[in-house]
């Protein structure tokens, strides 16, 4: 079979595989636990969280994905990606330091404590579809772009990426994936500006590929309740509640990096950063593409097959739009570069969602079921062992999602059923105190029964879509997931008011209240939360097997620290992102000037240099 590209091209990506598998791979020296596996030793500082989740973020929802949106519908495909701002702040002061400070390792785990181990186990069930389906659509999307350019079956070129990533992931664990995702999201971002440079370069500037656009094409949101497949009204709905809360509460792989950061304080500064900043230069990087292709639609441009034959874009399958398009614009040797930016950002999401399905293999099934009471060394070769079975299951996904609709109808289908049972019960339990075990359980299940019903009865949804005046084409997919919070919300409140809640004090660091109560719990004491400095000190190693540094009362008096406050110590090199660092309580002072004393074991748990200098600061 004929690929597109050039050998130049072919050598770029091999080259682009090999380099991200021995980079992630390099990581599993810093993986030592669980703890390591899975959250990256909760060490890492706010920018470098924010700048792997570009890859996360924009794997999820793929270039291929808002090519074909922006193509068929223009600017306004960037919706999707600015729908976020009516939830954030629930998750940076509500939900964010709940599982921070609670401890929490999992999203199932948060349902047992909050509710019981019954309601535990649906949410794991739920997890884990949401989640291997992820990965299943985003072997699919994956497999599209490489079937366009290698020439080969989908069935060959997504086992090669998922044996990728699974290698690296399984050995280095969270650490890995969020160093890889570092240097993807520089390769997406830097091949979205390359395209649409070359773009508009292609179409004749910037004045000629505007006014080739249609109307429709240039505004920035869609029709309000027109056409079926894509409008503002099912948009606003389906992203919000199936994309939004799902991804921002739900997504183990999305909570994980959060949980990554060194204090609630950074995660905090990386949702904002995130949301602001990155979020819409992610939309123009992912959807230029389709606006391009609208542009060469309208001049009567042709893009050339595998086969060498030049057709019109209105004969191609708009799924295909990126891969051809961008061969097109694009040199010899670019095109390499663009397709290993576009196997860079989907790998990016899958390598989160294999991670996060291995922790809720092992937190909510594997130990509490399977193997209690093992060594942490044991469950830490289980987690690697989960990472591949995860893998496996998102491969035998990948038929599903492969159907003649659009991928944002398949998204949508998917996400909407499995989601709103979960985000209303996450939403309620950290938000009413009187939210019952037994509401949340049979909420769960019956709204999940009434959701699945839906779909073989679509007129269920019809009063929720008649308000927005929606028609039932398509089955009211975007729909759906208002129809599940609504039935699913309705039926928390009124069992709630006829079952037990659990006793207040069940519910200490579980709900919106009492957050602070969940700091001192985190602590072991009572929070010193008074500004101080953040000082930059030579270290100096020494024996002792205590969990603590010790500092000069000089010092001391600086960060604002008393003795058992607890602190984060760091490598000096601000630009590794916390790879070389920990959290350690505060010592009694010493009276050695400047200097601060590290035991042994304290230094090896962080993989401290004995000859770098050290930046502390207080966390609480």
């Amino acid at each position: 079979m004929t690929a597109l590209g050039q050998p130049i091209d072919y050598l770029i990506v091999v080259a682009y595989f090999v380099g991200i598998l021995g980079f992630g791979a390099y990581f599993g020296r810093f993986t030592k636990s669980t703890r390591d596996f899975f959250f990256g030793g909760q060490r890492f500082s706010w920018w470098l969280i924010a700048a792997s989740l570009v890859a996360t973020g924009i794997g999820s929802y793929s270039f291929i994905k808002y090519a074909q949106a922006g193509y068929l519908r223009g600017m306004s495909s960037t919706m999707t990606y600015l729908n976020d701002w009516f939830i954030i702040p629930l998750f940076m002061f509500g939900w964010l330091p709940i599982i921070y400070f609670a401890r929490i390792k999992s999203v199932p785990e948060y349902f047992q404590r909050r509710f019981d181990e019954k309601t535990r186990i649906v949410a794991t069930i739920f997890t884990l579809l949401y989640l291997v389906g992820y990965i299943g659509l985003n072997f699919y999307l994956l497999g599209t772009a490489l079937k366009a350019l290698l020439g080969i079956p989908i069935s060959v070129s997504v086992p090669v990426v998922a044996l990728i990533s699974a290698i690296y992931v399984t050995l280095g664990g969270q650490t890995a994936v969020i160093f890889t995702d570092l240097i993807q999201g520089l390769f997406l971002y830097l091949a979205g500006a390359i395209l649409l440079f070359l773009g508009l370069s292609y179409v004749g500037g910037f004045g000629e590929w505007w006014s080739n656009l249609d109307l429709a094409h240039r505004l920035p949101l869609p029709g309000f309740n027109r056409p079926p497949d894509f409008n503002f009204s099912a948009i606003f709905w389906g992203e919000g509640i199936a994309g939004t809360i799902a991804f921002t509460f739900i997504n183990q792989g999305f909570i994980m990096r959060y949980l990554a950061a060194k204090s609630v304080t950074e995660g905090r500064k990386c949702l904002t950063f995130n949301t602001l900043i990155l979020m819409p230069i992610s939309a123009i990087v992912v959807g230029n593409v389709g606006w391009i292709a609208a542009s060469m639609l309208a001049k009567g441009m042709t893009v050339t097959l595998a086969d060498g034959s030049a057709v019109r874009l209105s004969q191609i399958d708009p799924k295909e739009v990126f891969v051809l398009v961008a061969n097109v614009i694009a040199r010899p040797g670019i095109f390499g570069f663009v397709i290993a930016a576009l196997t860079a950002a989907l790998m990016s999401t899958i390598d989160t969602l294999i991670n996060a399905c291995a922790a809720i293999s092992i937190f909510d099934v594997y130990r509490p079921y399977i193997k209690k009471d093992a060594s942490d060394k044991h469950y830490l070769k289980a987690s690697r062992v989960a990472s591949v079975l995860a893998t496996a299951l998102g491969l035998l996904l990948v038929p599903v999602f492969a159907g003649p609709e659009s991928i944002f109808a398949a998204h949508y289908a998917f996400v909407s059923m499995v989601t709103p049972p979960m985000a209303v019960a996450i939403l309620l339990g950290v938000t009413w105190k009187r939210f019952t075990p037994k509401a949340a359980f049979w909420s769960m299940i019956i709204g999940g029964v009434l959701i699945l019903l839906s779909v073989f009865f679509p007129v269920l949804i019809k009063p929720f879509a008649w308000t927005h005046n929606i028609s039932p084409e398509g089955g009211y997919k975007y729909f759906r997931a208002v129809y599940g919070v609504v039935v699913v919300g309705a039926l928390a409140v009124i069992i709630s008011r006829f079952t037990k809640p659990k006793p207040e004090s069940e519910l200490v660091g579980l709900t919106f209240e009492t957050i602070q109560k969940a700091k001192e719990l985190f602590k072991g004491g009572k929070p010193n939360e008074e500004p101080g400095q953040k000082l930059v000190r030579p270290m100096r190693i020494q024996k002792g097997s205590e969990k603590e540094i010790y500092l000069t009362q000089n010092d001391m008096n600086l960060l604002e620290a008393r003795e058992g406050d607890l602190l984060y110590i760091a490598d000096g090199r601000r630009w590794l992102g916390g790879l070389r660092s920990l959290h350690v309580k505060a010592g009694k002072p010493h009276d050695q000037d400047e200097l601060v004393l590290v035991p042994e074991p304290v230094a090896k748990e962080g993989n401290l240099l004995r000859h770098r200098k050290v930046r502390i600061e207080k966390i609480m």
